[in-house]
């Protein structure tokens, strides 16, 4: 494409982000709606930050995974997909992290998911204020900060791989 990697990357990244916050919104909405929640004590600005600065580190995570389907358009996307579930079976999605098996904990407290769903959690459904929630923002700052050029770095020497072996020649 005539259009300079970076430059690609930042405006699939920012459609990325704009679709999940209204995405992440409209879910909201509907499970007040369909399932009756009561969000009256909730710190709805807080959660919406949090959402917005844990996309930073999600950006990283995603850049570098992003060359995968690039390496093999055949099996690329589906381990994306692993990545992802790994992410949320250390995160606390399914189990809270201290019911995860001793190694895996330190792996979840590693990861930014951990805290963007205590973060959320907090802000949502106990309604903690936003100034208690600095820690787990900060955390997710500073982990976007090292994640994005790391997953770019990955990004481009994938690619820059998949120049040199003719991976990117295929059609059909």
């Amino acid at each position: 494409a005539p259009v300079h990697r970076l430059s690609h990357l930042i405006g699939v990244c920012m459609f990325a982000i704009i679709y999940g916050l209204i995405r992440c919104i409209i879910v909201l909405i509907a499970a007040v709606l369909f399932f009756e929640l009561d969000l009256s004590g909730a710190n709805l600005p807080g959660a919406l930050l949090m959402i917005a600065v844990s996309c930073l580190p999600f950006i990283g995570i995603g850049l570098g995974a992003a060359v995968l389907p690039l390496l093999s358009p055949e099996k690329g996307a589906q381990t994306t997909q692993i990545i992802q579930g790994i992410i949320l079976l250390v995160s606390g999605v399914y189990y809270g992290v201290d019911k995860l098996p001793l190694w895996m904990q330190p792996v979840s407290y590693a990861s930014p998911a951990t805290y963007t769903l205590l973060g959320v959690r907090g802000a949502l459904l106990e309604g903690t204020p936003t100034r208690e929630l600095l820690p787990y923002i900060w955390w997710l700052i500073i982990s976007g900060i090292i994640l994005i050029p790391i997953g770019f770095q990955i990004f481009l020497i994938g690619e820059r791989y998949a120049k040199h072996h003719g991976k990117l020649k295929r059609s059909g």
